[in-house]
């Protein structure tokens, strides 16, 4: 029996160094990487994501996503008049992201792209471990009443509304068209399955919005790594030698995603496919339902009912947006 490794599907030349289970395909590093970004220029094409002379703002953490959604792009749209910028948000979160901010730059540098660096202390007055931290001690000695529900979110939750804010902010300073987020297929399959446990079934049918500006203040976001798997993600950074934050956020031991993500990554492994078919099922639901269901779908409805924040001036679907409904809570009416 022979010891050598399969030949590339793809080129029929090289040997093999991986193998896709999905379409049991085996693939050479280069055509694997080749495969990789062509999936991702698909996507962009088929939704629609960029025009050619948008200024593309990168949320980039210096983690595995963001930093291969960058190296990707900087292949892809080095074709076209349009412009890449590199945005680091600084969440505050101690012995963690200091570890990754001189990667996230370093990488930016790499590719020969601009790079800003915008942190939740001068954004909003706190950074993510000052809003944990009175969080926690909110709840060890205040009552659970509808006035204080703000304060039992968990930190992936403050995280979320404030690191989607600073976003909007950064990219709206840097005269951005798109805000580009590392999202790839695990995160948007476990996304849905949260909304589902959650039963958020406007989230959950929502789908993959248009990249429509909706407002003047929004940024539009799109996430072009939605159909390459997290362990596609790694193998790609691995091959073309690509260094990134390994460290685990401190605080994801505290959301629930985690438990989502092991059950879609374990029923992933034991049948191959299953990402794709949670995503793929979701959009179509969400197409055939939208008229029926989803207000949002309608843009000039979204128009109407996105209003400015009393406190901020940034966009809202309400009087007052959900971060400054934090703030407010958590460090002036609970005081």
């Amino acid at each position: 029996m022979s010891n050598q490794p399969p030949i590339c599907y793809a080129c029929d030349k090289k040997p093999a160094v991986t193998y896709r289970r999905i379409d049991g395909r085996y693939l050479c590093k280069d055509c694997f990487s080749k495969w990789v970004i062509a999936t991702v220029k698909k996507t962009i094409g088929q939704k629609k994501f960029f025009k050619r002379n948008d200024r593309i703002i990168v949320g980039l953490s210096g983690g595995k996503d963001s930093t291969i959604l960058l190296d990707v792009l900087s292949k892809i749209e080095h074709k076209f008049p349009s412009e890449l910028i590199a945005v680091c948000i600084d969440e505050g979160i101690s012995n963690y992201r200091e570890d990754g901010l001189p990667i996230a730059e370093m990488n930016a540098k790499r590719l020969d792209i601009e790079f800003h660096l915008f942190s939740f202390k001068d954004l909003f007055g706190y950074s993510l471990d000052d809003i944990v931290t009175r969080s926690r001690e909110l709840q060890a000695k205040l009552p659970s009443t509808r006035q204080t529900k703000l304060i039992q979110h968990r930190p992936c939750s403050f995280c979320g509304v404030f690191r989607r804010k600073a976003l909007n902010i950064a990219a709206r300073k840097l005269d951005g068209d798109k805000v580009a987020t590392g999202h790839n297929l695990n995160d948007v399959s476990q996304t849905i399955m949260l909304n589902l446990l959650r039963g958020d079934a406007n989230k959950l049918l929502r789908g993959d919005l248009k990249p429509e500006k909706v407002h003047e203040l929004f940024v539009p976001r799109v996430k072009p790594l939605q159909n390459v798997a997290e362990r596609d993600v790694v193998l790609y950074a691995f091959y073309n030698e690509i260094t990134y934050h390994t460290t685990e956020c401190p605080y994801a031991v505290e959301a629930m995603r985690l438990d989502v993500r092991n059950f879609v990554t374990e029923i992933e492994a034991k049948y191959p496919g299953t990402l794709n078919s949670i995503r793929n099922s979701m959009e179509t639901i969400s197409k055939k339902c939208s008229e029926e269901l989803l207000t949002t779908k309608n843009n000039d409805n979204e128009k109407e009912t996105i209003q400015l924040c009393k406190i901020c001036s940034e966009p809202s679907s309400s009087k007052i947006c959900k971060g400054c409904q934090m703030l407010e809570t958590l460090f002036k009416k609970c005081k």
